[in-house]
């Protein structure tokens, strides 16, 4: 596409910001995700799909506190951006109008068009053991106490909860970069959105969960699907097994275990391999569909599971980093636009800086990496130049230095004191049992080979 065509006085250079941008998102993608969103019958809105998916990630971004005011701020951009072209919207419910047939699926939408070019740019780093590792994990976003949010959104728990936000994604682990993500109200599950993101996973993915996403319909989903995966077994579970308690922890892994609780038993019972590890005098005991030690060892296994805390750290990213704990529209439409704007500006930050760190992508300090955008922000608002946008993101990395003691408060009054789970009940089959198991995988077999 011609410069011309983009709306900018002059060429762009390869470190400034907006060109890195411009390469990061090509052309292409823009266009396939024209073609995939629904046009808009009046012609007079100045809100264009470029627009309004810029406006919501500066959004994002933006530093200032209020929904105004980030407005404002991306509004100031897009002009300084696009000098040429017509100019956006003034006014923030403008925006709301113009994005309201695309509700908070517009964003997603954007990113499953750039999605499929990560892999290929981040080839360097994309596998780990051979695996293309996913961590998935959930969590809850504040939204205001109004009629409209309570009606909409529900009650999440208990009878006095405010209204909530859920969201649940897939990371791709040794990046830190977000693949896909699901959003709903505060009592959706994040089971479901799991299965919807199924579809969605490259091939030989190892997802690695915690016990939350465990359960036998789940897990035999993932299997039919061809999905790998790791998961931590919930205290509650029932598991089929030949031998004691004490041989399996002593070996620390079991060749093979059936899953089949006592709600499924005319399906055929899923055959997995506990791997029991054993961290400070406790033990974690995960689930996962690979049957072969060589691809899925224990060691490995300890190594990947114990980097799933990467997840953990990617919603500290959006509610603390960027301060987006709370979602600020107070109403559900707006407010779904919104939270997928934040989610979208928090993977456009990691990729950027996994795109510039290459190798060194687990070190990318999310802080650093936020304020050197904001500070390119800034620039470009006043007109200055952002030729050092590449430096500065190279050097935005975690620090080094050996920490004689832990970073974590002495007494935090709110702090949650979770109980990790217990160990799963580990029985023999009984020989009833044992005739039925045959009888439906001899069944299985006959009918799908």
């Amino acid at each position: 596409m011609k410069m011309a065509m983009e709306g900018r006085l002059r060429k762009l250079h390869r470190r400034d910001w907006p060109g890195f941008l411009n390469r990061m998102v090509p052309a292409s993608v823009w266009q396939n995700f024209e073609r995939q969103c629904p046009r808009r019958q009046d012609p007079r809105t100045r809100w264009t799909l470029k627009y309004m998916v810029l406006c919501w990630t500066i959004i994002g971004w933006s530093i200032q506190k209020t929904l105004l005011e980030r407005f404002r701020e991306g509004t100031e951009v897009l002009s300084r951006l696009f000098p040429r072209r017509r100019r956006p919207g003034d006014s923030y419910q403008g925006l709301v109008q113009a994005t309201q047939p695309l509700s908070g699926a517009g964003p997603h939408t954007f990113w499953t068009c750039l999605r499929p070019q990560i892999p290929g740019r981040l080839a360097d780093t994309w596998h780990w053991y051979g695996w293309v590792v996913m961590a998935a994990d959930g969590s809850r976003i504040d939204a205001p106490r109004t009629r409209r949010n309570q009606k909409k959104l529900g009650r999440c728990a208990r009878d006095k909860t405010h209204p909530q936000w859920w969201i649940t994604w897939l990371v791709h682990l040794p990046t830190g970069v977000i693949w896909d993500w699901r959003q709903g109200p505060g009592n959706s599950g994040e089971r479901t959105h799991l299965r919807t993101m199924i579809g969605t996973v490259p091939p030989s993915t190892l997802v690695v969960a915690d016990a939350g996403f465990g359960g036998f319909d789940l897990l035999g989903q993932l299997s039919r699907a061809g999905v790998h995966f790791l998961i931590r077994c919930a205290g509650g579970t029932t598991l089929l097994v030949e031998g004691t308690r004490h041989q399996i922890e002593r070996v620390g892994e079991h060749r093979e275990v059936l899953l089949w609780p006592t709600g499924k038993r005319k399906q055929v019972p899923l055959r997995l391999r506990l791997i029991v590890l054993k961290r400070g005098g406790k033990r974690v005991y995960l689930l996962t569909n690979v049957m072969e030690s060589k691809r899925l060892s224990r060691p490995m296994a300890g190594e990947l599971y114990g980097a799933r805390w990467g997840v953990e750290v990617g919603y500290r990213s959006l509610k603390q980093t960027l301060d987006r704990r709370r979602v600020l529209a107070r109403t559900p439409e707006p407010g779904a636009m919104e939270l997928a704007g934040n989610i979208l500006a928090l993977a456009l930050l990691m990729l950027q800086g996994a795109l510039v760190l290459g190798a060194r992508a687990a070190r990318l300090s999310v802080a650093a990496a936020l304020r050197v955008l904001r500070q390119m922000i800034e620039a470009v608002r006043h007109g200055k130049t952002t030729l050092r946008f590449l430096e500065y993101l190279c050097a935005a990395v975690k620090d080094e230095y050996r920490r004689r003691r832990s970073k974590r408060a002495r007494d935090w009054p709110h702090k949650k004191k979770q109980s990790p789970p217990g160990p799963p009940r580990l029985r023999r089959p009984t020989p009833q049992e044992k005739v039925r198991i045959n009888r439906l995988l001899v069944y299985h077999e006959s009918a799908f080979g």
